[in-house]
C-alpha cells in the first residue's frame, strides 16, 4: 500500500506540529521507544547467548555487554562515515536547491493578483495567531 504525496505531507506536518507544540512529550516518546528497543535487544541477546553457550547469568550478561558494545561502536562508526558523506553532499547541493526554490517562490508571488496576496497573508497571520492562542 502506497501513500499519496499529500497524505505523506499531512503526516509529516502533523508530526512536526506535535513536536513543536509538545517538545517534552515528543522527547519522552522518543526516549521510551529507544529504551524499549534497547531492552528488547538485550533480552533477545541474553536468551540467544544463554541457549547457545549454556552459561550462568553473570557470564551471559558479560558476553551480551561486549556484544552490544561492539554493535554500538559499529553503528557509531557507520553513522560517522554516513554523516560525513551526507554533509559534503548537502554542502554542494543545498546552495543550488536554495537558489532555484527562492527564484520559483519569487516568481509565483509576483504572478499572484493583489487580492490573493492579501488572502494568503491574512490566512497565515490568522493561523499563527490561532496557534499562539492555543499554545499560550
Amino acid at each position: 500500500m502506497t501513500l499519496s504525496t499529500n497524505i505523506k505531507i499531512a503526516i509529516f506536518m502533523s508530526v512536526l506540529t506535535a513536536i513543536l507544540i509538545m517538545p517534552g512529550a515528543a522527547f519522552w516518546l522518543l526516549e521510551s521507544i529507544v529504551i524499549g528497543m534497547f531492552e528488547v535487544l538485550e533480552l533477545a541477546l541474553d536468551e540467544v547467548v544463554e541457549h547457545l553457550f549454556h552459561t550462568s547469568r553473570h557470564t551471559t550478561q558479560v558476553i551480551v555487554f561486549y556484544i552490544m558494545w561492539g554493535l554500538f561502536i559499529g553503528a557509531g562508526y557507520w553513522l560517522y562515515r554516513y554523516s560525513k558523506r551526507l554533509y559534503f553532499n548537502a554542502k554542494t547541493e543545498f546552495p543550488d536547491w536554495w537558489f532555484k526554490t527562492r527564484e520559483q517562490a519569487t516568481l509565483n508571488w509576483q504572478e499572484l493578483p493583489f487580492s490573493k496576496k492579501i488572502k494568503m497573508i491574512s490566512g497565515c497571520s490568522l493561523g499563527a495567531a490561532f496557534v499562539a492562542i492555543i499554545v499560550l
